[in-house]
């Protein structure tokens, strides 16, 4: 009986290993009409509303088809600013921080990342695919709007691990504004883990088994930090010092792996991926300063 006991607990054990590894892979992810609701429901579309925009979609290097949106500067301009969402999220989301860029002229693309928003049912693969994808979104804007334009990027956690994994394949952008950052995916996941369950994250190590079996790599030996050697492409980190699940000791690993024009900011009080609702105008005079710093700022458009 007792061996039976055992048995049953083990199973149920690893069923719940299982589960877990799987729901790191295939993310649960809010829906695009939720999403709306929650950004408009803080002011942050009032101006979007009335813009002229433009959805389509980007086939990227594999063929996935990314579901994305041009939204042109206020007044003529060369500049462009690439917004990517954070993990479980959508495109929508960017709307906040190109409020910013559009004041300074930038024209702004918007994508979901693969498997959120509107594209196809998808793994994420935590930045390994995701930022080939922008690659893509990258070649695509050169061939919509001319090879004489600049080009930058921005993204919160996921978004901005994208672009910081995308630096490795030295894209042809200016800079890239890294928000909410992990470096060691295998510590994020396990704070998940731990925030989830209310347990030690050591008790999911057979989850690294089943991650592995399900979608082909190892999430233990993903940092983010590997594809930033030999960068010089500038970059601006912010972080919340009471960010739950990223430590500001991964912000500063990432800046030190890094060979290009640095700055950190840190955001007292503030949550993952919260920085701009802590403090939204430091947040945008940072932005403005950093892309006056790096030769990107060009007078600012009439909102």
């Amino acid at each position: 009986m007792v061996l039976v006991n055992l048995i049953v607990l083990l199973t149920l054990y690893l069923s719940l290993c299982f589960v877990f590894a799987r729901s790191m892979g295939i993310v649960k992810c809010i829906d695009p009409a939720k999403a709306y609701e929650k950004e408009n429901r803080r002011h942050f579309l009032d101006g979007y509303k009335n813009w002229d925009c433009e959805e389509y979609v980007i086939r990227s290097f594999d063929g996935y088809e990314l579901h994305s949106t041009y939204i042109p500067s206020a007044i003529p301009s060369k500049k462009f600013v690439i917004l990517i969402h954070s993990s479980t999220y959508c495109r929508i989301g960017g709307i906040k921080y190109f409020n910013i860029f559009r004041k300074l002229g930038y024209n702004g693309i918007l994508f979901d990342l693969r498997g959120h928003g509107d594209n196809k049912k998808s793994a994420s693969t935590w930045g390994r695919k995701e930022s080939k994808d922008l690659l893509s979104v990258i070649d695509d804007t050169v061939r919509r709007f001319g090879d004489d334009i600049t080009i930058g990027v921005h993204g919160e956690c996921l978004g901005g691990v994208t672009a910081l994994t995308a630096l490795k394949y030295h894209p042809n952008i200016s800079f890239v504004i890294a928000d909410s950052c992990y470096n060691s995916l295998y510590s994020l996941l396990c704070k998940l883990a731990q925030q989830i369950a209310h347990v030690s994250p050591k008790l999911f190590d057979p989850a690294v088994v089943f991650f592995r079996l399900m979608f082909g790599y190892s999430y233990k030996k993903i940092f983010t930090k590997d594809s930033l050697k030999g960068n010089t492409v500038p970059i601006c980190f912010i972080q919340g010092d009471s960010d739950c699940v990223v430590p500001v000791e991964d912000t500063m690993e990432l800046e030190g792996s890094t060979n290009g024009y640095t700055e950190m900011h840190i955001f007292e009080g503030a949550d993952h991926t919260r920085n701009i609702l802590a403090d939204s105008k430091r947040y945008e005079e940072i932005v403005k300063g950093f892309l006056y710093r790096v030769n990107c700022l060009e007078l600012a458009a009439t909102a």
